[in-house]
């Protein structure tokens, strides 16, 4: 079930995301999306009783490939979709330890949106470098 929410949730994402940038702009990736992300992936797997971290995997492999293709050159596709990845296993963590220390999936989504927002300024900031 994880599976097919983090592939439903990733194509969710991605359609929201773009009318994000279409009407607020690029301040989007640093306010809003990173919210619409961890909303869609945890609340979908907590109320369907699905793994949570494989959801984040799946969804952070999804948007590797993304960026992967869409990067500018191979080296820099590469680092993103490392990024992707990596990024996402760690919100998915981040989201059960909210969830075992509140027992508040709410708390847990909150937590990994705040750390998300800090990774995507983080990230942005070091590739315009």
């Amino acid at each position: 079930m994880a599976y097919v929410i983090g592939c439903l949730m990733a194509a969710l994402s991605f359609l929201l995301n773009k009318l994000l940038l279409k009407y607020v702009g690029i301040k989007a990736v640093i306010s809003y999306s990173p919210v619409v992300e961890e909303v869609t992936k945890s609340l979908c797997s907590y109320y369907l009783a699905a793994d949570i971290l494989v959801t984040h995997v799946v969804f952070g492999m999804l948007e590797a490939g993304y960026d992967w293709y869409n990067a500018a050159d191979g080296q820099r596709g590469k680092w993103a979709a490392l990024a992707s990845i990596g990024g996402h296993t760690l919100f998915g963590c981040l989201t059960l330890f909210g969830l075992y220390i509140s027992s508040s999936i709410w708390v847990a989504i909150f937590m990994a949106s705040c750390v998300h927002v800090v990774w995507n300024v983080t990230l942005i900031r070091f590739s315009s470098s």
